[in-house]
């Protein structure tokens, strides 16, 4: 490395470097280009809206349980539009969803199985009437969608599709809403099945980004006597999805996302500073090794301007901040029901307008530009500057930031 330059923009740019010119990664702006739909998500707010889910998993641990069912309904998809009315008549202009739960069972319910359409929500022809007024409305209605996840106790449950460990059992993966839930092998899918599943949530009338969840999964070895591979077999499968998404829907946005993912995707679903960080338990031994205050942001820099990096802490300062920061997509989740998700209050509305105003009708455009430069003081002051020569400040104590002065 050359004498005096600053390390933290010399290794981003080799990336940057490999990303564009080896892996072929294209624009923000070329993509909008190509793509109404990411032309649609680079200036729209993402909402994740939250209707339903089992009360069990990780996720739901702690939470009370609304009725003496299994079921927890949060938000019904007449609720849904209702609120979206109000976002629309609050002067929030360009909103693309991310409808989570709205299949049977809810949030991770049956994977790999999703219909039919949750009848305690509405069931189809509620989901469409939804669909249809949030287009009138001039939204994006799309959904959270999962192909990784296979939930052992769902009907369509084949292990054939699943990863096998050493043991020659199903790789378990966690515990989540739907129940104990294994990782799914893409290239063992049988031809069409995710392309197809696709076309059918089409024929629903959804439009814009597609979103497809759980693809940050470190690469595995899959053992399966006839369908197994090497972790490369793995990246491409995951990879293969996105591509379809694209296909289909014509953009894709993706969870964390490992470097293939992330180079094939238009949008990642996190962007704040440290998000996946703070979510160490203090303690773990691995959380007395995160050193916060040295932590400087590569992955933002190398890929700042070739994929929307969403801010998902809601509607509050703090994500503002990251948003402005890091040129940003902002996010917010909200039900109508207390419980896992925020409930959609008239002051939440309130935020969100702030925020929709702030981060993408005053600085939206700085998700179209690299990030050229870091500098950090402390723990607290971090300063970005992107290629137009727009220079952000923001003091995470003291809870200010500035924009070019």
């Amino acid at each position: 490395m050359p004498a005096k330059q600053d390390p933290v923009a010399f290794c981003a740019r080799r990336l940057r470097k490999h990303i564009v010119e080896d892996l072929g990664k294209k624009t923000l702006v070329e993509r909008a280009g190509e793509s109404p739909e990411v032309a649609y998500m680079m200036d729209a707010y993402i909402m994740k809206l939250f209707h339903g889910a089992e009360n069990h998993g990780h996720m739901m641990d702690g939470q009370m349980p609304l009725n003496p069912g299994s079921f927890q309904k949060y938000m019904t998809f007449a609720e849904a539009t209702a609120g979206l009315v109000k976002l629309k008549k609050a002067g929030v202009d360009r909103i693309l969803t991310q409808c989570t739960g709205w299949n049977a069972r809810g949030h991770d319910g049956m994977y790999p199985m999703r219909f039919p359409i949750e009848e305690r929500l509405g069931g189809e022809s509620g989901f469409r009437n939804m669909v249809r007024s949030g287009q009138d409305l001039g939204y994006a209605i799309q959904v959270h969608d999962n192909f990784m996840m296979l939930n052992l106790a769902a009907p369509g449950f084949d292990r054939d599709h699943a990863i096998i460990d050493l043991h020659g059992e199903p790789l378990i993966h966690g515990r989540w809403a739907g129940g104990l839930e294994a990782s799914a092998w893409p290239l063992a899918l049988p031809p069409g099945h995710v392309e197809g599943h696709m076309r059918k949530m089409q024929s629903l009338g959804l439009k814009g980004m597609f979103y497809v969840d759980y693809m940050q999964q470190p690469l595995e070895v899959n053992y399966h006597p006839k369908n197994g591979g090497p972790r490369g077999d793995c990246a491409a499968g995951q990879v293969l999805i996105v591509e379809t998404a694209k296909e289909v829907f014509g953009s894709c946005g993706t969870e964390f996302g490992f470097l293939p993912c992330a180079v094939a995707a238009d949008h990642i679903s996190t962007c704040g500073c440290s998000f996946h960080l703070r979510m160490c338990e203090p303690s773990w031994p691995i959380s007395a090794l995160i050193d916060e205050e040295h932590i400087v942001p590569v992955w933002q820099m190398a890929m700042s301007g070739l994929v929307a990096l969403e801010a998902r802490d809601g509607a509050c300062w703090y994500n503002v901040m990251c948003c402005v920061l890091f040129g940003g997509v902002p996010r917010d989740e909200w039900a109508v029901r207390p419980g896992v998700m925020p409930v959609l209050t008239d002051a939440r509305i309130a935020a969100q307008k702030a925020t929709y105003d702030i981060t993408i009708k005053k600085f939206g455009h700085l998700k179209r530009h690299e990030i050229t430069g870091f500098k950090k003081s402390g723990k607290s002051v971090m300063e970005t500057e992107f290629s137009d020569g727009t220079v952000v400040m923001a003091d995470f104590v003291e809870n200010t930031l500035t924009v070019n002065g």
